[in-house]
Protein backbone atom coordinates (compact mmCIF):
# COMPACT_ATOMS: atom_id res chain seq x y z
CA UNK A 1 0.00 0.00 0.00
CA UNK A 2 2.88 2.38 0.69
CA UNK A 3 4.25 1.64 -2.79
CA UNK A 4 0.98 2.78 -4.46
CA UNK A 5 0.96 6.01 -2.45
CA UNK A 6 4.57 6.66 -3.51
CA UNK A 7 3.72 5.98 -7.18
CA UNK A 8 0.61 8.21 -7.10
CA UNK A 9 2.54 11.02 -5.34
CA UNK A 10 5.32 10.88 -7.93
CA UNK A 11 2.85 11.09 -10.80
CA UNK A 12 1.11 14.04 -9.16
CA UNK A 13 4.40 15.90 -8.63
CA UNK A 14 5.42 15.23 -12.23
CA UNK A 15 2.07 16.54 -13.49
CA UNK A 16 2.48 19.70 -11.38
CA UNK A 17 6.00 20.29 -12.75
CA UNK A 18 4.77 19.87 -16.34
CA UNK A 19 1.96 22.36 -15.68
CA UNK A 20 4.45 24.89 -14.28
CA UNK A 21 6.75 24.40 -17.28
CA UNK A 22 3.79 24.84 -19.67
CA UNK A 23 2.90 28.14 -18.01
CA UNK A 24 6.54 29.28 -18.20
CA UNK A 25 6.75 28.20 -21.86
CA UNK A 26 3.54 30.08 -22.73
CA UNK A 27 4.80 33.20 -20.92
CA UNK A 28 8.13 33.06 -22.81
CA UNK A 29 6.31 32.54 -26.13
CA UNK A 30 4.13 35.62 -25.46
CA UNK A 31 7.17 37.74 -24.55
CA UNK A 32 9.01 36.65 -27.71
CA UNK A 33 5.93 37.34 -29.82
CA UNK A 34 5.65 40.89 -28.42
CA UNK A 35 9.38 41.54 -29.01
CA UNK A 36 9.11 40.15 -32.55
CA UNK A 37 6.08 42.34 -33.25
CA UNK A 38 7.92 45.53 -32.20
CA UNK A 39 11.09 44.55 -34.08
CA UNK A 40 9.11 43.88 -37.27
CA UNK A 41 7.49 47.30 -37.21
CA UNK A 42 10.72 49.12 -36.32
CA UNK A 43 12.53 47.38 -39.23
CA UNK A 44 9.68 48.20 -41.59
CA UNK A 45 9.78 51.84 -40.49
CA UNK A 46 13.57 52.13 -40.88
CA UNK A 47 13.54 50.46 -44.29
CA UNK A 48 10.80 52.79 -45.53
CA UNK A 49 12.78 55.83 -44.36
CA UNK A 50 15.78 54.65 -46.43
CA UNK A 51 13.87 54.39 -49.70
CA UNK A 52 15.59 55.12 -52.96
CA UNK A 53 15.36 58.67 -54.28
CA UNK A 54 16.20 59.23 -57.94
CA UNK A 55 16.21 62.35 -60.12
CA UNK A 56 16.76 61.71 -63.84
CA UNK A 57 17.77 64.20 -66.52
CA UNK A 58 17.78 63.31 -70.21
CA UNK A 59 21.06 63.98 -72.03
CA UNK A 60 20.95 62.28 -75.46
CA UNK A 61 24.48 63.11 -76.69
CA UNK A 62 26.30 60.90 -79.22
CA UNK A 63 30.02 60.30 -79.69
CA UNK A 64 32.23 57.72 -81.43
CA UNK A 65 35.46 56.16 -80.25
CA UNK A 66 37.86 53.59 -81.69
CA UNK A 67 37.23 50.08 -80.41
CA UNK A 68 39.83 47.91 -78.73
CA UNK A 69 40.44 44.41 -80.09
CA UNK A 70 40.55 41.29 -77.92
CA UNK A 71 44.36 41.59 -78.18
CA UNK A 72 44.19 45.04 -76.55
CA UNK A 73 45.04 47.04 -79.69
CA UNK A 74 43.11 50.09 -80.87
CA UNK A 75 41.40 49.29 -84.19
CA UNK A 76 39.80 51.37 -86.93
CA UNK A 77 36.29 50.02 -86.20
CA UNK A 78 34.43 52.45 -83.98
CA UNK A 79 31.95 52.15 -81.14
CA UNK A 80 29.06 54.58 -80.93
CA UNK A 81 28.96 56.04 -77.43
CA UNK A 82 25.65 57.60 -76.40
CA UNK A 83 25.01 59.30 -73.06
CA UNK A 84 21.30 58.62 -72.63
CA UNK A 85 20.67 60.27 -69.25
CA UNK A 86 22.11 61.09 -65.83
CA UNK A 87 20.64 60.23 -62.44
CA UNK A 88 21.17 61.60 -58.94
CA UNK A 89 20.41 58.79 -56.52
CA UNK A 90 21.10 57.74 -52.97
CA UNK A 91 21.44 54.02 -53.82
CA UNK A 92 23.33 52.12 -56.46
CA UNK A 93 23.66 48.43 -57.21
CA UNK A 94 27.14 47.08 -58.01
CA UNK A 95 27.63 43.37 -58.66
CA UNK A 96 24.30 42.44 -57.01
CA UNK A 97 25.08 44.49 -53.88
CA UNK A 98 23.21 47.68 -52.99
CA UNK A 99 25.27 50.60 -51.69
CA UNK A 100 23.62 53.56 -49.96
CA UNK A 101 25.23 56.99 -50.01
CA UNK A 102 26.07 58.40 -46.57
CA UNK A 103 27.43 61.58 -44.97
CA UNK A 104 25.45 64.00 -47.17
CA UNK A 105 26.64 62.35 -50.41
CA UNK A 106 24.77 61.02 -53.46
CA UNK A 107 25.70 59.12 -56.60
CA UNK A 108 25.65 60.72 -60.05
CA UNK A 109 25.10 57.85 -62.48
CA UNK A 110 25.71 58.47 -66.20
CA UNK A 111 23.87 55.88 -68.32
CA UNK A 112 25.41 54.86 -71.63
CA UNK A 113 24.57 52.89 -74.76
CA UNK A 114 27.57 51.39 -76.55
CA UNK A 115 26.87 50.27 -80.12
CA UNK A 116 29.22 48.10 -82.19
CA UNK A 117 28.13 47.99 -85.83
CA UNK A 118 31.15 45.96 -86.98
CA UNK A 119 31.14 42.20 -87.48
CA UNK A 120 33.91 41.76 -84.90
CA UNK A 121 33.55 41.97 -81.12
CA UNK A 122 35.13 45.15 -79.74
CA UNK A 123 35.94 46.56 -76.29
CA UNK A 124 35.88 50.02 -74.76
CA UNK A 125 37.05 51.70 -71.53
CA UNK A 126 34.16 54.09 -70.67
CA UNK A 127 35.80 55.11 -67.39
CA UNK A 128 38.69 56.64 -69.37
CA UNK A 129 36.39 58.64 -71.64
CA UNK A 130 34.45 60.72 -69.09
CA UNK A 131 35.55 63.27 -66.50
CA UNK A 132 33.28 65.32 -64.25
CA UNK A 133 33.50 68.93 -63.10
CA UNK A 134 31.11 70.26 -60.49
CA UNK A 135 29.49 73.70 -60.48
CA UNK A 136 31.77 76.56 -61.55
CA UNK A 137 34.98 74.69 -60.67
CA UNK A 138 36.36 73.77 -64.11
CA UNK A 139 39.86 73.03 -62.81
CA UNK A 140 39.12 69.88 -60.80
CA UNK A 141 38.20 66.94 -63.04
CA UNK A 142 36.91 63.78 -61.36
CA UNK A 143 37.30 60.29 -62.80
CA UNK A 144 34.37 57.91 -62.24
CA UNK A 145 34.25 56.18 -58.87
CA UNK A 146 32.06 53.40 -60.29
CA UNK A 147 32.78 51.88 -63.69
CA UNK A 148 33.35 48.63 -65.50
CA UNK A 149 36.93 48.39 -66.66
CA UNK A 150 37.16 46.97 -70.18
CA UNK A 151 33.60 46.63 -71.51
CA UNK A 152 33.07 44.04 -74.27
CA UNK A 153 30.53 44.91 -76.95
CA UNK A 154 29.49 41.98 -79.11
CA UNK A 155 29.46 42.27 -82.92
CA UNK A 156 26.45 44.10 -84.36
CA UNK A 157 24.94 44.89 -80.97
CA UNK A 158 24.26 47.58 -78.38
CA UNK A 159 25.30 47.22 -74.76
CA UNK A 160 23.96 49.30 -71.88
CA UNK A 161 26.62 50.47 -69.41
CA UNK A 162 27.12 53.22 -66.84
CA UNK A 163 29.71 55.16 -64.89
CA UNK A 164 29.14 56.76 -61.50
CA UNK A 165 30.54 59.56 -59.37
CA UNK A 166 30.18 60.30 -55.65
CA UNK A 167 28.91 63.87 -55.23
CA UNK A 168 27.72 66.17 -52.45
CA UNK A 169 23.94 65.97 -52.06
CA UNK A 170 23.45 69.74 -52.55
CA UNK A 171 25.23 69.91 -55.95
CA UNK A 172 22.95 70.58 -58.92
CA UNK A 173 25.11 71.56 -61.91
CA UNK A 174 27.68 69.31 -63.54
CA UNK A 175 29.77 69.24 -66.69
CA UNK A 176 30.87 65.99 -68.31
CA UNK A 177 34.08 66.22 -70.36
CA UNK A 178 33.87 63.45 -72.94
CA UNK A 179 36.80 62.36 -75.09
CA UNK A 180 39.91 60.23 -75.26
CA UNK A 181 42.49 60.88 -72.54
CA UNK A 182 45.01 62.43 -74.94
CA UNK A 183 42.42 63.86 -77.35
CA UNK A 184 39.99 66.73 -77.64
CA UNK A 185 37.12 66.82 -75.13
CA UNK A 186 33.52 67.88 -75.64
CA UNK A 187 31.59 69.32 -72.72
CA UNK A 188 28.10 68.16 -71.84
CA UNK A 189 26.20 70.16 -69.23
CA UNK A 190 23.87 68.31 -66.87
CA UNK A 191 21.70 70.32 -64.48
CA UNK A 192 19.16 69.18 -61.89
CA UNK A 193 16.43 71.33 -60.34
CA UNK A 194 17.51 70.40 -56.79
Amino acid sequence: MNINIFKNGWKKKLAEKIQKKKKLFIALALILAVIGFFNFFSLKKSSSSAETSVQTMAVGRNFEFPGISSQGKVVSDRIKFKITNAEKTNKVMVQDKTFTARNKKLFLIVNLELTNESTQPLNLLPGDLIRLTIGDNKETKYAPDLHNNLVPVAAISTRVDRVGFVIAENEKNFTLSVGEIDGKKEEVGVGFPS
